[in-house]
């Protein structure tokens, strides 16, 4: 019986090995995919856990910044402007995810929830967008600072779709 366990023990211990490496700490910008699931489905009780801030003008959004409520970070810089209300969070979700679908911005990821993580290795929100490159400033005292991201339609002026037959 001896013999045997011992052969067990060491399976087990590379198992438990494995899965301390699959939940090691949080990173920044890293895909979240229970939030994003949470922010398609327009789970209200998710939503209304952050302050929704809207990058972009009304109709062509290019992120959506998600701030925890109750946290003493405050992470949009000064150009995010007010909070969303709960019909704005919404039409908002829709205006980026037909965004992602449209040709002249050429956004080919759909959006996802990127998790943004503090130094101190704690979630402070998401930022919902079909970009990959958010600009922001980590402090080592924790403090978060999200910059407006930049995105212009790839065809066209103005984002119409442009012609080039002669």
């Amino acid at each position: 019986m001896y013999k045997g366990m011992r052969a067990l023990r060491f399976p087990l211990v590379f198992a438990v090995f494995f899965l301390a490496i699959g939940a090691g700490p949080l990173r920044n910008l890293s895909v979240d995919e229970e939030a994003t699931k949470r922010i398609q489905t327009r789970d209200r009780q998710f939503l209304k856990a952050f302050e929704v801030y809207s990058a972009g003008v009304r109709e062509a959004p290019l992120a959506l910044l998600l701030d925890r409520k109750g946290d003493d970070y405050h992470l949009p810089s000064y150009l995010w402007g007010e909070p969303l209300d709960e019909d704005e969070i919404l039409y908002a979700l829709e205006r980026i995810e037909e965004q992602h679908l449209d040709p002249v911005w050429c956004l080919p990821l759909p959006p996802c929830a990127l998790r943004i993580v503090n130094k101190k290795g704690e979630l402070l929100g998401y930022i919902y967008t079909s970009l990959r490159e958010i600009f922001m400033q980590r402090e080592d005292g924790g403090r978060v600072k999200v910059f407006l991201p930049e995105h212009s339609p790839c065809e066209g002026d103005d984002g119409e779709a442009s012609s080039t037959k002669n």
